[in-house]
């Protein structure tokens, strides 16, 4: 394909919306580890068990997309919220392997619940057919629209986390549990709303997915690897950054599938991330540890 001025504007757009919504996936793997500090890849089977209830309430005809994920996010801010009380606070004081091998462990759970529910056939919504076209690059309806929802998300969230004093405590129980206590914070339940914030992010972001992206259960296994690969690059406690991560990946993946194939451009973009952590560790915006 002729690389032209047009071709590369529809790489970039569309790698930038597209990551835009991976990003939003990575905030809220980042949100847990910050707060919790739990490596929680069971993330990814949130953000797919979000996609198939849209994707069932849409196909069904009973709603569209759209207001199908903003009921679908309310139902995972509560089923966090429970998450956190019932199992996660079970295994807060075991050691960081541990965290791992339970969260895999819940994905494993969450994947083949999804396949025994649904089965392996891959899945998808009708497209809607419009899209938008300015300068010679064509923009899906979809994408842009999830895109959008997803950057205009994670701006509301860490204003939400700067400005407010919810966030500011959630913050403070993050960087200083024992002094968080010590000023009369109830760390517990802020960890709570902090991971029902999560789930429901995953929630959103499994919408936005579903309305242009083809659905199957082991599609948990390839957005946990995503996830856990952006947040690392960005740097594990940069939320922000875990956006801005998401964004470079998916511009990385349009060019790679533009330029190679979509299976060469996975094995770059993990070959680029690997190669930029040899030379920052820390991450994109992450800091370095006092020795």
């Amino acid at each position: 394909m002729e690389l032209t001025p047009a071709v590369i504007g529809q790489m970039l757009v569309t790698g930038v919306l597209v990551g835009s919504i991976y990003g939003a996936v990575a905030m809220g793997f980042s949100l847990i580890f910050g707060v919790v500090r739990i490596v929680n890849f069971a993330h990814a089977g949130g953000v797919v068990w979000a996609m198939y209830a849209v994707f069932l309430v849409t196909s069904g005809g009973v709603l569209g997309p759209y207001l199908a994920t903003a009921l679908v996010i309310p139902v995972f801010f509560g089923l966090g919220y429970l998450l956190q009380r019932a199992l996660m606070v079970r295994i807060a004081d075991m050691t960081e392997e541990m965290h791992i091998v339970f969260t895999f462990g819940l994905l494993l759970v969450l994947t083949y619940l999804a396949q025994f529910a649904f089965g392996h056939d891959v899945r998808f919504l009708a497209s809607s057919e419009r899209h938008l076209a300015f300068g010679g690059i064509v923009v899906q309806r979809e994408i842009l629209v999830g895109g959008g929802v997803a950057a205009l998300s994670a701006l509301g969230l860490h204003v939400a986390l700067a400005r407010t004093w919810l966030g500011k405590a959630i913050r403070a129980s993050a960087d200083n549990r024992r002094g968080a206590v010590l000023i009369g914070l109830d760390v517990r339940a802020l960890q709570r709303v902090a991971v029902a914030v999560s789930v429901a992010s995953a929630a959103l972001a499994g919408g936005l997915l579903a309305t242009f992206t083809t659905l199957y259960p082991l599609r948990a296994f390839e957005l946990a690897i995503l996830a856990f690969l952006i947040v690392v690059l960005s740097g594990i406690r940069s939320l922000l950054g875990s956006f801005g991560g998401g964004v470079i990946v998916g511009v990385l993946e349009g060019a790679g599938t533009l330029l190679l194939s979509p299976s060469l451009a996975q094995l770059g973009i993990h070959a680029l991330i690997f190669a930029a952590l040899l030379i920052r560790p820390e991450g994109l915006w992450g800091r370095k540890e006092a020795v």
